[in-house]
């Protein structure tokens, strides 16, 4: 009938992200949220330390308290086009005419709380996410002309 459609996902399971966006040695600075459930005295989490600056105790030093789910599934690329008749587009001596929309990284289900699960992976971070820019998402509307 005229109509196209292509979809591309992408994802992973079962691995973790070590959040390195948090720095021990700068003190102003934004906090996460989950930061509000921190140890502030008796009877309080045990699973968050104490934030002092310039920590002595180390207590925020590297840990798997930075380990977090990395999974994900995400709408890489969505396309969707419709191609004329030919009938039609020999009145204009074309062979084929399409139109489509097309649109990158359009959702991203996870329950990573950083910018971006799909971190950057080098050699010498896989798996650590340094803050990086998250993908922007894109959309493209354009048209195919065949002579």
């Amino acid at each position: 009938r005229g109509f196209d459609f292509s979809m591309m996902l992408q994802g992973t399971i079962w691995n973790d992200i070590f959040d390195a966006t948090r720095r021990t040695d700068v003190e102003l600075q934004n906090m996460p949220s989950w930061m509000l459930g921190r140890w502030t005295g008796e009877g309080t989490s045990n699973k968050y330390p104490k934030l002092v600056y310039a920590d002595k105790s180390d207590n925020w030093k590297s840990s798997d308290l930075y380990l977090t789910d990395g999974s994900y599934m995400r709408i890489k690329n969505m396309q969707l086009g419709y191609t004329l008749p030919q009938n039609i587009t020999r009145k204009f001596f074309v062979d084929k005419l399409r139109f489509f929309v097309a649109v990158e990284n359009l959702v991203t289900l996870t329950k990573y709380a950083g910018l971006d699960p799909e971190i950057s992976s080098t050699t010498t971070s896989l798996g650590v996410d340094y803050g990086v820019y998250p993908q922007p998402r894109t959309w493209t509307i354009g048209v195919n002309v065949g002579f």
